[in-house]
């Protein structure tokens, strides 16, 4: 199916969702990394990798941006 898109994510989780789901996160792991036996992720997983990330990237105090 080359040159078929999927529609467009309605929120950053689903888009996460979809990127897990294809594959995509696998380039970005190293290849000794096991590739089969995880669950699939929840949304509550995923809210909380997204709040992490957010607490994570969030300025610190008298740190500027």
């Amino acid at each position: 199916m080359a040159g078929t898109t999927a529609p467009p994510a309605a929120t950053d989780a689903d888009e996460l969702h979809a990127l897990i789901a294809a594959g995509g996160y696998w380039r970005l792991a190293p290849d000794w990394l096991p590739r089969v036996g995880y669950a699939l992720p929840t949304r509550a997983v995923l809210r909380r990798v997204e709040t992490g990330l957010m607490i994570e990237c969030a300025p610190l105090v008298g740190e500027k941006r």
